[in-house]
């Protein structure tokens, strides 16, 4: 297993992969942390059978992750408001939130959708990339002060040579972000992702990325930078322009985040249905990205640019 030092503090290991013939819901403790299975998906069977189902399909391939230090970019946690708030604006989230039962903390959360194409918004300039980077995470009220979160980018840039860029990365922050260099995404994938903290930790998380359209993924336990723990108030499944000098959204395909689900380390499963809208407003406070709660676990967000 080995454990690979990153900037910022973080800690990454890696996991041998396992048998064919493994079976997640039959295996032992040990042998769920000898291949790096979240601990805390045992106390909830859905959770279970869902991922034993995607992980277990013939042909299916576990790449050993390579990392890559993400480009680093200005970032502005929101405050969430709450519930009875209505629909919230954010300048550069797009989707939905929910909050755990009072006392209660989140440890894992989940979705799957389909990974989105991006074009060029309406009156792009010259030599300028544009971000739409789809996720799923826990904790980002900027009350918690930190977000771990997992997803992958969809940039264009208006420029000959290689226009697009799709890489899956993930965050704990305020600690740096990293790409993953050896999984592929590519737009029309259905993508699936996990991430599940230790029953008895603040600082230590297990992330799952699945390509269910290539069959194969990747798994890694992360660890947090010293001084920084999940507080676990809020989970959020969120299409986000990313942001440099200035704010720049690509014009993406409708994003529809399906089994949205987050859970709390007593056994509460809390749907996206009960939580809480986020739409995004552009550099002239105008809504670009609109967000929409579809049944007890979709989420929809649409690009309402130029």
């Amino acid at each position: 297993m080995p454990t690979i030092p990153l900037k910022g503090g973080l800690t990454i290991r890696t996991f041998q992969a396992p048998p064919t013939d493994f079976d997640p819901a039959k295996a032992t403790a040990n042998e769920l942390t000898l291949y790096g299975y979240p601990k805390c998906a045992a106390q909830f069977p859905d959770v279970t059978a869902r991922w034993t189902a995607k992980l277990k399909k013939p042909g299916y391939k576990f790449i050993q992750p390579e990392f890559k230090e993400r480009t680093p970019r200005n970032k502005t946690l929101p405050k969430f408001l709450g519930k009875a708030h209505g629909t919230q604006n954010f300048y550069n989230w797009a989707g939905a939130f929910v909050t755990p039962p009072a006392g209660a903390k989140f440890k894992w959360v989940e979705s799957t959708w389909r990974f989105p194409q991006s074009y060029l918004p309406g009156g792009d300039q010259a030599n300028i990339e544009y971000f739409a980077s789809t996720w799923i995470g826990i904790d980002g009220d900027n009350s918690s002060g930190d977000i771990m979160q997992a997803g992958c980018d969809s940039d264009v840039f208006d420029q000959s040579g290689s226009p697009h860029q799709y890489n899956p990365w993930w965050e704990w922050f305020p600690a740096g972000s990293y790409w993953i260099t050896n999984l592929t995404f590519s737009p029309g994938d259905t993508i699936s992702m996990l991430i599940c903290i230790a029953a008895d930790s603040t600082n230590s998380a297990v992330v799952f990325f699945n390509n269910e359209t290539k069959n194969t993924g990747a798994y890694f336990q992360a660890m947090a930078p010293a001084g920084t723990n999940l507080v676990g108030d809020s989970a959020e499944w969120i299409v986000e322009a990313l942001t440099d000098d200035g704010f720049r959204l690509a014009k993406f395909d409708t994003v529809t985040f399906t089994d949205c689900n987050a859970g709390t380390v007593s056994g509460v499963t809390v749907q996206s249905g009960s939580g809480e809208l986020i739409d995004m407003l552009g550099s002239n406070n105008a809504e670009i990205a609109q967000s929409t709660l579809i049944g007890s676990t979709e989420v929809q967000v649409k690009y309402t640019g130029p």
